[in-house]
Order: C-alpha cells, then sequence, then structure tokens
C-alpha cells in the first residue's frame, strides 16, 4: 500500500458518477481513464461514439462525444500523453482522434474489411497494435486458399 495507508483507506468509496446517459440503446464495452489523470475518462459504445467526460472539477460532464465510426466500437486506448485516442470499430476501421475538440485525426481501413476487436498503444513508443477479425476461410496475403475438406 502506498505510505501507511490500509487497504480500506487506499479503495475507500466515495460515490458514483452517472455521465452514460447518451448510450441509452447500446452497451458499453469499455471505460477507462486517461494516464495519470484521476478525472479524465473515456467510454466506447456499440452505437459507434466514444464519450470524453471530465468528472471534477464541477459535476461530471461530456466534453466530446466523438462520431464517425459506421458501426459499433470495440475498444479504444489513450496515447500515453493523452492527446490521441485510438478506436477500433466493428465496421472495419480504425481512427486516431484528438479528445479535447473531437476531431478525427485520421481513418485506417482493415485491409481484410474485418471487424476490429480491440487495440493498444505500447507505452515506450505510443506504436499500435490492433486485432481483427479476420474469416477464417480467407487464406492470408501471399497464401494459396485452403480448399474446403470432404462434403
Amino acid at each position: 500500500m502506498a505510505g501507511d495507508t490500509t487497504l480500506s483507506e487506499n479503495y475507500a468509496f466515495a460515490g458514483v458518477y452517472h455521465v452514460f446517459d447518451q448510450h441509452t440503446d447500446s452497451a458499453v464495452p469499455k471505460v477507462q481513464f486517461a494516464h495519470d489523470d484521476r478525472h479524465l475518462l473515456a467510454c466506447c459504445s456499440l452505437d459507434g461514439t466514444i464519450s470524453v467526460c471530465r468528472l471534477a472539477p464541477g459535476p461530471p460532464s461530456v466534453l466530446q462525444v466523438l462520431r464517425g465510426h459506421g458501426g459499433g466500437v470495440a475498444d479504444f486506448a489513450w496515447s500515453l500523453s493523452n492527446d490521441v485516442l485510438v478506436s477500433a470499430s466493428l465496421d472495419g476501421t480504425l481512427r486516431l482522434w484528438a479528445p479535447t475538440d473531437g476531431r478525427c485525426i485520421r481513418r485506417v481501413p482493415d485491409p481484410d474489411g474485418a471487424a476490429l476487436l480491440c487495440c493498444a498503444f505500447q507505452p515506450l513508443n505510443n506504436n499500435l497494435t490492433v486485432v481483427s477479425d479476420t474469416p477464417a476461410e480467407r487464406p492470408p496475403p501471399g497464401h494459396p486458399p485452403v480448399s474446403p475438406g470432404p462434403p
């Protein structure tokens, strides 16, 4: 534990913030705080949006709603400096966002058009890792097609 604090002091319940009213018809698969900031967080939704929220000072509020994906957002990640968000969508695109003004910096389609399921920034150099749902029957580029088994 930090210093002389107990487990209960480190995890003291301080209340619940309800800031996700804008996602009423779709699931919110992920909520994540920004790096080294206990008041800035974001959540992604299967409605295709990402909400950037501030919990304090003052009442909790939604700062930006990032719109542009044509399908649900399955995952997102903050860059180490919190100046960029990356999102992975079921529409087969990855997007880089400026969370302060809601601007889409870049849109990157999956080469196979596959749904993107999760993403992460590598903390040392901000390289991206993305996992997609490439159909099993499609061979990787440069490989011959696999013939189906007997009927």
